[in-house]
């Protein structure tokens, strides 16, 4: 089979895109972190440099025997050293060197021996923004005399032109490691995840495209990483999957027989239990006393190709709503069971011990203790089939007892959608019977297989949990032991 073409999303939309987009911008923001610092280190050096060449400027008026110097030389020295005036002070005296146009009046003080990293980190952003010039007095020791004070005089401007330009070169640095950190990543990933990832796409549709296909299965490679285990447990997913379609395949080729026969097998069955009504009219005592018996038997296996023909639907019927009681739909179920209606089958001890009386009561119990005000909204059929089968299916396994309890709860508003509270009732049926046995525990609900009696069908409490499941309810089994079953019914309340 032909691989399909997999369509992948363009590539400004695709998973590779992102990845290089995140990238470049994760960079970029670390490179924030090392940029403010290094622009308010680049500040102090800058300072400190100027405070050097400052000092180299004092020591030449110093190295004079009169300690003057000519106007111009002096301006020289100041221009080439990049500041406005300089003092040098020593112990016994003060050296002084400024230009004729020294300004006037000084801005702002900068103390290089006493500052914080803080301090360091928003002067720096200050005559980064700067766009004045302003007149800057810098005291500081030189690094080549640690032991003496100087002060100079700068202008600004000088200092944000240079700030600047560094702040540009190290953001086209840190753009180039960026591209360069995201190439490398998106390269790495591109051939550890995004590759890898299409390939699984691609085995997937296949899959999807044609799940019977045995050869559409994903094959194992010998990767242990995540990548790995996702397919290899993938594959065993497949597997399962294809198991279980060719599972369905057969039980839907065997229902579809079952349907049909079953529905012939009613239509036989109505004629034979006519023709078996008319025996009983016969004077012959030993026909008379055998068609009760064949009558239960006929009656039974309409009953069964009924549940069959019923569970074949695919889905359940529309509801059909009405507002009645519970008590009321209980008591229904109650009364039509102990008085044995046709194709309600009572187990062999109960019936013996009605003296095969079809029109007497059924000596089994049923106990009920239900509110009378509780109302439901729900179809009642459905309901009453659902509670048939559960009350039913204990007396048929030898039960002689039926308890039917109640309880009503309410929700937290915080586990409902719309936040109010949600109010609903469990009502549980407990039997005396022998309980469920294990095989019938491994597969409760599962249809044909979860049958506890012999004979049995397995579809009634599938069928029971189908229809509760239709009104937003839950069926599950509570206990079980020699004691008895328990089974619980939740129902919400109010609609």
């Amino acid at each position: 089979m032909d691989r399909p073409n997999l369509k992948l999303p363009p590539w400004a939309k695709s998973l590779s895109a992102r990845l290089l987009v995140l990238t470049v911008s994760f960079v970029m923001l670390a490179e924030i972190f090392v940029f403010a610092p290094s622009v308010a280190r680049f500040r102090i050096d800058w300072l400190k440099a100027h405070l050097d060449s400052g000092y180299l400027a004092a020591l030449a008026l110093e190295a004079t025997p009169d300690q003057m110097i000519p106007d111009d030389l002096e301006r020289e020295l100041l221009s080439n050293a990049g500041i406005e005036a300089v003092i040098l002070r020593r112990e016994d005296r003060k050296l002084l060197l400024q230009r004729d146009d020294m300004p006037a009046k000084i801005d702002k003080d900068v103390v290089l021996t006493n500052f914080s990293i803080a301090m360091a980190l928003m002067e720096g952003f200050s005559t980064l923004t700067q766009t004045g010039n302003r007149v800057l007095r810098v005291v500081g020791m030189p690094s080549m005399a640690p032991d003496f004070e100087i002060e100079i005089l700068v202008h600004e401007k000088h200092l944000t032109d240079a700030m600047r330009n560094f702040g540009w070169r190290v953001f086209g640095l840190s753009l180039m490691i960026s591209f360069f950190t995201a190439g490398l990543v998106y390269f790495a990933l591109n051939r550890l995840l995004v590759r890898p990832m299409r390939s699984l796409t691609r085995d997937m549709i296949r899959f999807r495209q044609n799940p019977q296909d045995t050869a559409s299965l994903i094959t194992q490679d010998e990767r242990d990483d995540e990548i790995g285990v996702a397919r290899q447990e993938l594959a065993m997913m497949q597997q399962d999957i294809q198991a279980m379609l060719n599972q369905r395949r057969r039980l839907a080729a065997l229902g579809t027989a079952a349907t049909k026969i079953s529905h012939d097998l009613r239509n036989a069955l109505a004629t034979s239990m006519l023709m078996t009504e008319q025996l009983a009219k016969s004077e012959d005592d030993e026909v008379r006393a055998v068609v009760p018996r064949l009558l239960s038997s006929m009656e039974r296996a309409v009953y069964i190709s009924e549940q069959t023909l019923s569970f074949a639907r695919e889905t359940p019927p529309p509801r059909d709503i009405a507002t009645f009681t519970l008590i009321e739909l209980i008591e229904d179920i109650r009364d039509q069971i102990l008085l044995d209606q046709p194709g309600l089958q009572i187990n062999e001890a109960i019936r013996a011990a009605s003296d095969n009386d079809t029109n007497k009561p059924c000596p089994a119990r049923i106990d009920i203790d239900l509110p009378d005000d509780v109302t439901l909204e729900a179809d009642y059929d459905m309901l009453f089939r659902a509670f048939s089968n559960l009350v039913r299916n204990p007396l048929e396994a030898s039960a002689t007892a039926v308890t039917i309890t109640h309880e009503i709860h309410t929700d937290p508003p915080t586990t409902s959608k719309s936040g109010a509270q949600r109010k609903f009732i469990e009502v549980f049926i407990a039997d005396n019977g022998p309980g469920l046995p294990e095989k019938a525990i491994k597969n409760l609900f599962i249809p044909f297989a979860c049958s506890a009696r012999q004979g049995g069908t397995g579809l009634g409490l599938a069928i029971a949990r189908e229809l509760i499941s239709t009104h937003n309810g839950e069926l599950r089994l509570v206990a079980t032991g020699p004691d008895g079953a328990k089974f619980a019914v939740k129902l919400p309340l109010g609609g």
